[in-house]
């Protein structure tokens, strides 16, 4: 009995070992890891899909002294990619400092991704390297990692940012993108060798703009960029500016409609491409503010042309018309602020002087627009005057200008064709209907 018992207790132990093991391995094979380097700059990614986690070391040479900064983030592009940038403070501590931004502004600690995992005690720096390592957990909305799962990477050599994890940095001078296959298994016996990654960190600093790419991305995007600019800044402020000095100088609307006109067919087409890329690449449509904001401004625009068309149907003032201005001027406004908005998504880095020059002719069509202002009054004068003599003539073709107040009678009787000046009127019957009243009225007995 007692042989028994120790048997049974064996099998058991024996198969607890086993569960433990097969645990073991079914924890290891179910992790996914990759890396790319460049010649300063590695980063390691270990997914762990039970955790739902990215597990992430990087790694930059020179250390035990400030290096600049160095970042790393998830995505394509910098509007709302979770960030994690990385220094060495005066003291020569590794310093972490989780991150996000919109579009291309300077990355704030307001983040809105799930917190950040520091692993303080397996990053350092010394004169041989700098790691930072830690963890980024993923929340449902993120996409699920692929062969090509997108990251992008910054770095500022010569700025060096103060202790606190909060403290400002100095715009990047070196940036660019990567993809890693997290679909591959991790090898534990890799996994201190970033350079085993198949990733590489792909240059797009200012310093680095030969090296970038025309492809099919980039030509749709330089495209609809082209299309966008000549619409807004050129088309559209040219019918404005006509509708504002034409009024008293030469037949406007015509010209202002084919300007107008034109300007809708190349924003028809710039929205119609970019559309068409996204679909062709897969991407998620309008998930940026200035994908949004370009919908809101194509609805707009569509309604406003439909306006502008209704409001000068009828020669007659129409409070439309009032609408159609004050809209078209607004939804100008908001276009040019989002062209602005659109060059700062760019992942080629538009340089920010670019920005400036859009807003100065802006500016400038906006001055012009404010000094036809100066023609309004004479503007409402003229109208006034049409509008008198239009109504002028509508009495007259209507025989009503002897009843109007302060003017002469003017005869409308047209004489006989056989009358001859000089000669007796016609002597012509009166009708029945007369001669019949002209006898009662007569007869004795019916005098008042």
């Amino acid at each position: 009995m007692l042989r028994l018992h120790t048997l049974i207790t064996a099998c058991c132990l024996f198969l607890l070992s086993a569960l433990a093991a097969f645990a073991q391995s079914t924890s290891s094979d179910s992790l996914f890891a990759d890396s790319a380097c460049s010649s300063n700059l590695c980063l390691r990614v270990v997914y762990s899909p039970s955790e739902q986690r990215y597990n992430m070391t990087m790694t930059a040479s020179g250390g035990g002294a400030p290096i600049g900064w160095h970042a790393v983030g998830t995505g394509s592009q910098m509007d709302k990619s979770n960030m994690m940038i990385g220094w060495v403070d005066t003291a020569g501590n590794v310093v972490m400092s989780q991150r996000t931004t919109s579009g291309h502004d300077t990355p704030s600690t307001s983040i809105t991704a799930l917190a950040a995992n520091l692993e303080h005690r397996f990053s350092f720096s010394n004169s041989s390297g700098t790691v930072w390592a830690w963890s980024f957990p993923l929340s449902a909305s993120d996409p699920a990692p692929s062969t090509t799962t997108p990251f992008i990477w910054a770095s500022n050599k010569n700025d060096n940012p103060a202790a606190s994890t909060t403290a400002s940095i100095h715009r990047h001078n070196a940036y660019g993108f990567f993809n890693l296959d997290l679909t591959k298994p991790y090898d534990s016996a890799s996994s201190s060798s970033s350079a085993s990654g198949s990733g590489s960190l792909k240059p797009g600093s200012n310093q680095n703009r030969g090296r970038r790419i025309l492809n099919k991305r980039n030509n749709v995007i330089i495209a609809h960029m082209v299309f966008m600019i000549v619409a807004w800044f050129l088309l559209v402020p040219a019918g404005i500016l006509i509708g504002r000095y034409g009024r008293t100088m030469f037949k406007w609307f015509p010209v202002h409609r084919a300007v107008m006109a034109t300007a809708f067919l190349f924003v028809l087409i710039g929205f119609i491409i970019i559309v068409a890329q996204t679909s062709s690449s897969g991407g998620e449509h309008f998930d940026s503010t200035h994908a949004k904001a370009g919908l809101a401004i194509f609805i707009i625009m569509i309604l406003q042309s439909l306006l502008g068309v209704l409001g000068h149907k009828t020669k007659r003032f129409n409070p439309s018309r009032i609408v159609h201005v004050v809209i078209g001027l607004g939804v100008t406004v908001l276009a040019i602020w989002n062209a602005t908005e659109g060059l700062s998504l760019w992942s080629w880095g538009a340089p920010r002087w670019a920005g400036w020059i859009l807003w100065v002719w802006a500016s400038l069509l906006a001055l012009a627009y404010l000094a036809g202002l100066a023609f309004l009054p004479r503007d409402l004068r003229q109208w006034r005057a049409e509008q008198s003599n239009s109504q002028e003539k509508q009495r007259n073709s209507l025989g009503l200008g002897e009843f109007l107040p302060g003017r002469a009678s003017v005869s409308t009787k047209q004489g006989s064709p056989t009358h001859q000046p000089g000669s007796p009127p016609l002597q012509t019957a009166p009708s029945r209907a007369y001669q019949t009243y002209s006898q009662q009225a007569h007869a004795p007995g019916n005098r008042l």
